[in-house]
């Protein structure tokens, strides 16, 4: 696909002359531009020059145009939000019940799009960048406001929470790829780097040895695991990890622009995807596995409330990627109906396909920090499910409206459908976003690409059949990474702002503008008739609410969690 690019736009004065001699001039201060009602090119037509600081000097602006439309916006964001994560929300209704959960995603969601919204209107007000009319990506957000140690604080933020999204993207990725090129060919192949014989313990504590776990190079049927996995808690490259790849690490190359196309579509597909889980779960509600969710889960062999906050946290880690998206949207795009219709079809998502699925199969999916299920504890040799994926494509647990050909071939495809569409579709956009914030601080193309779009598939690579890598890691970079990079960031932004004597819009529009009513993007809109005392305030307890709920979730995660390591959990590992 060919890449597009666009340079930074002029300052508005040197605009004037460019377009003196086409006979164009730029929209006076309260003449409505076609199709750009909210937010309008800002410039000298109030009579006030620009003000720069030099943040956007020797800055790379060398990438995509300003072309992506409302729909293809919310198409990204939604991607962004309902990746990885999503077939897991069951797993943690089951393990901590329905209260703590819906309260946590109805807060980190407003949470979430406001400090989003606070991001951009910092963004908006870097002398130069008045309206998003240039380009500016997150760590350099950062280095404007709070200079060269919070740049690189910011740096190592941002890259542990998109590496660790992408990283966890990968994993899933190649497991259910390894399982349809299974359900194709019958099996997938791979490259065992680490060989050593696995075991196996069955109901009636029979030990017995795993077929093919010794060989370099074997082929296994992932959707057959019932006498262990023979890849179990060893480093393989498997075919799916390879096609995978193949699919992801080329769009990585173009810029977000270029991927609108590939979002948009995987956005529809994804909903078809819900759809079906969400039908089928329904279908089975009265089924064996069956039983109604309490409100607080305090089975002491089941139950816990740790996972909750990390589980939500990664799924709307995505604030570090809206700056990239608004540099590249178009004008007559509003940023605050987009953040907040997107999130708010999140909010459903979640809803939709979390409750049902937890009320259906409450009985056999394994808690995150628990790593048991019911079912489990009275039958010490039954492997609970991982996720909804794991629940649609196993054949004792389909539902009977569903027991068909025609309704199995259904629930498969949109279990194999679902991490091309939207987990692969989301790895090039975080790696995009990595590789913009460093070429845009003078890193090298080749070196951006490198760290950007390889190192996750690299990281990834040792972890795809390592025993419940996937929730551990969910937990542990969202509560780090995330809490950090998406919430502490852009409310510690929004203080200071609002702490700057230039922080108010008479110094950078100046009063003929203000007086025009030109509508600028505000994080907290201006008709609320908030002060900046009320704002600096609100920012900063949320900040301490968060911070404070991350650092108490890490505890119950390391207090709670099981990690023990063993052959059978080795031989049980994707079963």
């Amino acid at each position: 696909m060919p890449t597009s690019t666009s340079s930074p736009l002029p300052n508005n004065a040197d605009l004037k002359v460019s377009l003196g001699s086409t006979g164009l001039s730029l929209p006076q201060v309260g003449e409505q531009v076609p199709g750009n009602e909210c937010e309008v090119a800002q410039g000298t037509a109030d009579g006030h020059e620009d003000q720069h600081d030099g943040t956007l000097d020797n800055r790379v602006h060398d990438f995509g145009a300003k072309d992506i439309g409302f729909f293809a916006s919310c198409a990204l964001l939604v991607n962004n939000i309902t990746g990885p994560g999503v077939p897991q929300l069951s797993n943690m209704f089951v393990e901590a019940g329905w209260l703590f959960p819906v309260i946590c995603i109805v807060s980190i969601w407003a949470m979430t799009t406001l400090s989003s919204a606070m991001f951009c209107e910092a963004m908006r007000k870097i002398p130069g960048n008045e309206h998003f009319r240039d380009r500016v990506e997150y760590t350099t957000v950062v280095d404007h406001y709070f200079g060269r140690k919070w740049y690189i604080a910011s740096q190592v933020g941002l890259n542990g929470a998109l590496q660790s999204l992408n990283i966890i993207s990968v994993i899933q990725s190649a497991q259910v790829m390894d399982n349809l090129i299974s359900v194709i060919f019958g099996k997938t192949c791979g490259l065992n780097l680490s060989p050593f014989q696995s075991m196996w313990t069955d109901g009636q504590g029979l030990t017995h040895l795993v077929a093919g776990s010794t060989d370099i190079f074997s082929c296994v049927n992932t959707n057959d695991l019932a006498t262990g996995n023979a890849w179990g808690c060893h480093v393989v490259l498997t075919l799916g990890f390879v096609v995978t790849a193949s699919l992801a690490i080329p769009c990585g190359r173009w810029n977000l622009d270029d991927n609108m196309i590939i979002q948009t579509v995987a956005f529809v597909l994804t909903m078809g995807c819900w759809i079906i889980w969400i039908a089928a779960s329904l279908s089975a509600a009265s089924g064996d596995e069956s039983a109604l969710i309490p409100a607080v889960n305090s089975n002491p062999n089941t139950g816990s409330q740790a996972a909750v906050l990390g589980t939500i946290l990664f799924n709307f880690g995505f604030v570090t990627t809206v700056p990239s998206w608004v540099n590249e949207k178009r004008h007559e795009v509003s940023t605050n109906r987009v953040l907040w219709i997107s999130t708010t079809i999140c909010i459903f998502v979640f809803f939709f396909v979390g409750l049902p699925g937890a009320f259906a199969y409450s009985n056999v999916l394994q808690g995150l920090v628990t790593n048991t299920c019911q079912k489990q504890v009275g039958q010490a040799s039954y492997n609970c499910p991982n996720d909804l994926l794991q629940v649609m494509t196993d054949p004792t647990l389909v539902p009977k409206a569903w027991d068909s050909t025609f309704g199995r071939i259904v629930l498969k495809t949109s279990v194999y459908m679902f991490p091309i569409v939207a987990v692969v579709s989301s790895i090039p956009v975080f790696s995009i976003v990595i590789k913009y914030n460093m070429i845009e601080n003078n890193f090298s193309k080749k070196t951006s690409y490198l760290w950007g779009v390889i190192f996750p598939w690299i990281a990834a690579f040792p972890l795809i059949y390592m025993p419940n890598v996937l929730g551990q890691f969910v937990n542990f970079t969202s509560l780090i990474f995330v809490s950090f990079t998406d919430f502490i960031v852009p409310w510690a932004l929004f203080i200071v702002l609002y702490s700057r004597e230039d922080s108010h819009e008479e110094s950078i529009l100046g009063d003929g503008a203000i007086a025009a009513n030109v509508v600028h993007h505000y994080a907290i809109p201006q008709s609320l008739g908030v002060s900046p005392r009320a704002k600096r305030f609100c920012s900063l307890g949320l900040m301490i609410v968060l911070a404070s709920a991350a650092a108490v979730a890490s505890v119950l995660t390391v207090v709670q969690g099981t990690y023990s390591i063993n052959l059978q959990v080795c031989a049980l590992v994707g079963n």
